[in-house]
Parts: structure tokens; C-alpha cells; sequence
């Protein structure tokens, strides 16, 4: 469906960021998706599957479950308080972020909103579903116009619309 053909066009040795924002900005409310969107979802995990998922703390932590096929890489300088497992690696700074994972492949940057405003100008693409209703919340995503241009719609239904943005100056 919507995302097939995505992944011919991913760059190696490149990160890309994936998020879900509502019309006002809103990413999050108390560390958790203020929506239910199945579509969505469905998209992010087939978009990241395999793959090497950033996260920092906060977002890692409100994950459900974590996906064997996964590798997670969690940026956090309060490495106590991340589960050890064998996919999952703690780093304390986002310079230690991989370019690529082992397989070659890239890196999802998948927040929260510290880790966007801080990596998003490295990243070569942005994948951003925007759910077409406005929430409360209390993490927004950052302004990133002015960094990356609309280079294709990739789904749009009566709730969200998902496009992939590329960066202007990479």
C-alpha cells in the first residue's frame, strides 16, 4: 500500500526521522500518543521494521514492547533506568548515534521532542504522518520548514496525511 517503494529511496549512511505530529504540533501528551490512529502505527512499525530505532529516554520508556528484529539505540545520560537487553544499546550523547546501523542500513530518529530538535538538521529525510485534528499536549515537534522541503506524499486519508520530507542542505 502506502508504503511500498519507501524503501528504495532510503539513503545509506544517512539518518532519517519519523514522527506523528497533529495539526497543532502536539507529539505527545504525558509521554504517550494523545491519538489512536491504527493506520499510523501499522506505517511506522512496517516503515521501521528491522531496522535501528533512536529513541531518548522518555520516548523509549513509553514503549509497549520492544521487537526482537529491532536494534534500539536509547540516548539518555540516566543509563539506570533503561532495561538491559540485547538489542538495545545506551549512548549519553548524540554524537555517538551510528551513521548507519551494522547491516548498512539507516537510522530512524524517533524522539521525543529533545531528540528531533536536536538531530533533525543531520537527518536526510523526514517521515511525518500529521493527523488532520488538533490535541492538548505537552511535547511538540519542532519548527523544521525551513530545514526540509515536501518531497512526496506517501498516504492520505480523512485523518492523516503522510509525507516524506527531505532535507534542503544535505
Amino acid at each position: 500500500m502506502y508504503a511500498r517503494g519507501v524503501f528504495i529511496t532510503l539513503q545509506k549512511n544517512k539518518w532519517n526521522a519519523i514522527a506523528a505530529m497533529s495539526e497543532n504540533r502536539v507529539i505527545g501528551k504525558d509521554n504517550q500518543l494523545p491519538w489512536h490512529i491504527p493506520q499510523d502505527m501499522a506505517w511506522f512499525l512496517k516503515a521501521t521494521d528491522g531496522q535501528t530505532l533512536v529513541f531518548g529516554r522518555k520516548t523509549f520508556a513509553s514503549l509497549q514492547r520492544l521487537h526482537a528484529q529491532n536494534r534500539y539505540v536509547v540516548l539518555t545520560r540516566r543509563k539506570d533506568d533503561i532495561p538491559i537487553a540485547p538489542n538495545v544499546t545506551v549512548i549519553q550523547e548524540p554524537q555517538q548515534i551510528p551513521p548507519v546501523d551494522q547491516l548498512g542500513q539507516a537510522i530512524w530518529i524517533c524522539g521525543g521532542a529533545g531528540l528531533y530538535r536536536a538531530v533533525l538538521p543531520q537527518c536526510q529525510y523526514l517521515y511525518l504522518t500529521t493527523v488532520k485534528s488538533i490535541y492538548e499536549g505537552d511535547a511538540v515537534f519542532p519548527k523544521f520548514e525551513d530545514l526540509f522541503s515536501p518531497d512526496k506524499t506517501l498516504h492520505e486519508d480523512e485523518t492523516i496525511i503522510i509525507r516524506r520530507y527531505r532535507n534542503n542542505f544535505l
